[in-house]
């Protein structure tokens, strides 16, 4: 029994491995699960006895992207920090330094922002990574609202275009890295990007 479920473990991990792969040479809506399965060697209905559908799949390997930062952001919006600014700023820091240097995750990034296609009536894939990015926005949003009631927040910005300001700086980031062929040096830039943001985005002190 326990070697069946090393099995099926390990055969999960190569479907995830093989659908990243694929994703990101095809697109989502150009990629299939037989595809998938030809690159992962195993039959469909390997693929099926773990994801019901390439949405499930898609889900999956998103979840493959959850970083240490994250505990450290959701100790900090159950129990409060004293500078959630400069918990935003090095949490993303870490993440620049982590996408910058694993290959694995930057497919499945480029996958989730780059290789779907977003319409009015989005597909099931779409969605799953429209509420990805709407989580990921709530949680800077309530970092960002801690901020403004301990007084740190800048006047001129509301803690709804602080949290949305910063999202799309840190997508853009990525994207554009990715976008053009990694043509610059995303380290330096994220740095100095993150820190001119949550700079902006800080009160000053008189």
């Amino acid at each position: 029994m326990r070697r069946t479920k090393e099995d099926a473990a390990k055969t999960r991990e190569e479907v995830l491995a093989a659908a990243a792969e694929v994703f990101f040479e095809n697109g989502v809506s150009g990629s299939s699960l037989d595809k998938i399965a030809r690159r992962a060697g195993v039959t469909r209905g390997a693929i099926y006895w773990h994801f019901k559908d390439k949405a499930e799949v898609l889900t999956a390997l998103h979840s493959e992207i959850r970083l240490p930062q994250e505990e450290l952001v959701d100790h900090a919006i159950e129990h409060g920090h004293d500078d959630p600014l400069s918990l935003i700023e090095q949490a993303s820091i870490e993440v620049v330094h982590i996408l910058a240097n694993d290959e694995q995750q930057q497919r499945i990034f480029a996958i989730m922002i780059l290789g779907c296609e977003f319409t009015e009536d989005p597909s099931e894939t779409a969605q799953r990574i429209i509420t990805a990015n709407a989580e990921m926005y709530e949680k800077l949003q309530k970092l960002i609202d801690m901020a403004d009631r301990q007084g740190k927040l800048a006047p001129g910005w509301t803690v709804d275009t602080a949290a949305r300001a910063f999202q799309c700086c840190m997508n853009g980031l990525f994207a554009e890295w990715l976008r053009s062929g990694k043509s610059f040096p995303v380290i330096d830039v994220g740095e100095r990007l993150v820190r001119s943001v949550i700079g902006s985005i800080r009160q000053r002190a008189d």
